[in-house]
């Protein structure tokens, strides 16, 4: 097979991190069986030295016979627009780079003018070229940053040698290294040793939160600048320097960005845990000064306060001179930090459960979400938990994520040691000597590969924690347990199921997701029973509230009861709500009272507010549709409406066959009990069995033989259960559901 041949064309985008990349073609990565990331040989028609670089699936579609490149690489390795090479796998690993060496390159006359710098002004530009190296990621000896500015100057500068190399190889920039300055020409000339305290927030060990990692990075890097620094500059251009606050749900990784924080290059770390709070009133506000004036005596410094609705929480009517001496001592203490290099940095699981005024402008007032991962940050936890590189494809992995819908950093954490647990166990079992566990890969990948069915019954045991406070444990209950019910099965399949298994293919044809849908019908006709089985048989997080338990006789709490219920379904979408008994909570407002009138528009409000309800599906169930609001089920809310009557002939001849424990008598006509049965409920058919069942057995006890269940047993059971549902209630519903049509 003829070696593909590759024509240079310059990248869509000048990032500081593509200078090494050169994109490809999907079909052209499967084709080399390369990954992003990977590292790959550049070789000439002419057969020139080997060059390195990184493959990278292109931005846009390109043609097949075109690679994409950097302008720097071109210099840097002769090519021009057009050249014709050769792309060739490579095994190398990029190593990280623990030292440059760099040296000042004259461009024109101008910048051969410039003066010599002096060693401040080296510690500076040090410094400064140190930012544009960390941003670069891949570097190599020969790498050129042109007009660099800094002090009203512009220099360029090429890397000499890294690790006291000049071959050309690449390396991986590390906010730990040390950055070298060449002064003069000589090979023999002194290096000046870089600034160390510029500061970079590591991303190394974290997964999936690479776009909060960059922007901590952004503001971070302002703590880095001389306090002098655009001191030319008008004031309203200035570093605006207020404090960072993180917030997320419990376990997404609050805590691990704050260790990363610490891990920036400050010169000193202070903290301010729970036990300030503990403190007597005069102890805190001392305490509290000291830490900030220590802090401020050793820049640039840092000060983090974790979990900090437990040290300065929303006023407590019942507390209220502790929560507002803690809170407002820090307020005082972050305005001493304006215009200082010491950076405040606080975290809490939500934003309204802290002292509001530690939000103002000055203070706290920049704030990052530390979101629920969705699936590719979740693959990216995974790998790092199981210390693989987080840009390398993992099938396994990738099909954990995408099943654990919810799951943050910690639930992660939590799956893989039961999935490993459970492997341990099975190689124990399947081997006498305790702990030998030759048969298992040793190769993490591979090793990973053969777990996926413990993964599998990790999952049955995990849980999210966001879904732990109000998540109810379902009976396992499936389609094939309901009688009948093929229609609204269906229905089920296409609103739920549909939307998480064809997204794109439906957005392609103009379908949008429904929000929800009503199951209404007399009572005891499987409109719970069917919730259950959507529960298990979707594999979405679900949520199940009966509508009764969320009325409160306190102001508000209903409605807060309400948000709070919508508002972790959105953080472990795609998820379900199913609200049984939605009457309870939903009654028209012309009947309520005045709480039911706030319950019903916070509803509205969910259904279809401001924010949208991506991912969530509503399922709600009634057994008085006419008692609704009829805001709540107009388009783009509750408007698919399903009516759960009672069982059709074919429905009450499978209820029939499945609720039957005994053995049945040949005696038994199961369609003529099925026609006998008409106008029951599927709960009572049940009860008709089991009450069958019960005599059946009783007989049994006294002859002390084993009895089948005889048609006079069902028989006898039919006539003690009466009908519930009556001709005129299944009109009512009947005409309520016309009436919507």
């Amino acid at each position: 097979m003829k070696e593909p041949e590759y024509k240079v064309r310059p990248s869509s985008r000048a990032d500081p991190k593509d200078v090494f990349r050169i994109f490809l073609s999907p079909a052209q990565l499967l084709l080399h069986k390369v990954h992003a990331g990977d590292v790959c040989h550049i070789v000439t028609l002419h057969q020139s030295p080997i060059r390195p670089a990184v493959v990278w699936p292109a931005i846009e579609k390109i043609k097949d016979d075109v690679v994409q490149t950097s302008k720097a690489l071109q210099v840097l390795y002769g090519l021009k627009l057009d050249s014709r090479i050769f792309i060739r796998r490579s095994d190398v690993v990029i190593t990280d780079a623990d030292e440059i060496t760099l040296c000042e390159i004259p461009q024109d006359k101008l910048e051969s003018a410039l003066p010599n710098l002096d060693e401040d002004g080296r510690s500076h530009w040090a410094w400064r070229l140190k930012h544009y190296l960390f941003k670069a990621e891949i570097l190599a000896p020969g790498m050129t940053f042109e007009r660099v500015e800094a002090n009203d100057e512009r220099r360029s500068y090429r890397i000499q040698s890294i690790n006291s190399s000049a071959e050309p190889i690449l390396y991986r920039a590390r906010s730990s290294c040390t950055v070298c300055l060449k002064v003069g020409d000589s090979e023999n000339a002194n290096s000046f040793e870089g600034h160390k305290s510029f500061l970079v927030v590591p991303s190394e060990g974290v997964g999936g939160l690479d776009k909060q990692i960059e922007i901590l990075n952004d503001e971070v890097t302002t703590y880095s600048e001389p306090q002098d620094r655009n001191t030319k500059m008008p004031l309203f251009y200035r570093a605006c320097q207020g404090g960072i606050l993180l917030h997320g749900a419990p376990g997404t990784g609050k805590s691990t960005v704050l260790r990363k924080i610490c891990e920036a290059g400050w010169r000193r770390v202070f903290n301010i845990d729970i036990t300030i709070g503990n403190h007597r009133l005069g102890e805190n506000e001392a305490a509290i000064e000291q830490i900030f004036s220590d802090a401020l005596g050793c820049q640039p410094s840092v000060v983090i306060i974790d979990d900090l609705e437990s040290i300065a929480g929303k006023q407590n009517p019942t507390d209220l001179a502790r929560s507002m001496n803690v809170g407002q001592i820090l307020s005082r203490q972050l305005d001493r930090l304006d215009g200082t290099q010491t950076l405040a940095v606080g975290a809490t699981r939500s934003l309204t459960e802290i002292d509001q005024d530690l939000r103002r402008v000055g203070r706290l007032d920049f704030e990052i979400e530390i979101p629920v991962p969705d699936s590719k940050s979740r693959a990216e936890v995974l790998k790092v938990l199981c210390n693989l590189p987080k840009d390398k494809a993992h099938s396994t992995l990738e099909r954990v994520a995408a099943r654990t819908h919810g799951f943050v950093g910690a639930d992660l954490y939590k799956l893989l040691r039961q999935a490993v647990k459970i492997t341990r166990a099975q190689d124990r079992a399947s081997d006498s000597r305790i702990g030998d566990f030759d048969c298992r890969p040793t190769d993490p990948q591979a090793l990973l590969d053969s777990m996926e069915d413990s993964f599998n019954s990790a999952l049955r045991k995990v849980r999210p924690t966001i879904m732990q406070e109000i998540f109810l444990e379902i009976p396992e209950t499936k389609w094939s347990d309901i009688g009948g019910q093929r229609e609204v099965k269906k229905r089920i399949q296409q609103a739920l199921v549909w939307p998480v298994k064809y997204p794109n293919e439906m957005k392609q044809s103009g379908l949008k997701a429904k929000k929800g849908l009503l199951l209404y019908g007399p009572p005891g006709c499987s409109k719970t029973m069917t919730a259950r089985a959507t529960a298990t048989e979707s594999g979405l997080n679900f949520i199940a509230v009966r509508g009764a338990e969320l009325l409160s006789m306190y102001v508000g709490e209903t409605e807060r009861a309400v948000r709070e219920v919508f508002g972790k379904a959105r953080a472990a979408s795609p998820s379900i709500i199913f609200f049984d008994e939605i009457d309870a909570v939903g009654a028209a407002r012309d009947n309520s009272q005045q709480g039911g009138i706030h319950t019903v528009t916070t509803l509205l409000n969910e259904l279809d507010g401001f924010e949208e309800l991506k991912g969530v599906f509503v399922l709600a169930a009634t057994n008085k549709p006419e008692l609704l609001d009829p805001a709540l089920i107009r388009a783009g809310r509750l408007s698919e409406t399903l009516y759960i009557g009672l069982p059709d002939l074919e429905a009450r001849r499978e209820i029939l066959q499945m609720q039957t424990p005994m053995t049945l008598s040949d005696d038994v006509d199961v369609l003529a009990l099925s026609k006998m049965t008409e106008g029951f409920t599927g709960a009572e058919i049940v009860k008709i069995c089991e009450q069958a069942s019960y005599i059946a057995f009783e007989e049994q006890i006294q002859s002390k033989e084993r009895r089948r269940i005889c048609q006079k047993h069902l028989s006898t059971a039919l006539a003690e259960v009466k009908r519930s549902v009556t001709p005129e209630m299944v009109r009512r519903y009947e005409a309520w559901g016309a009436g919507r049509h």
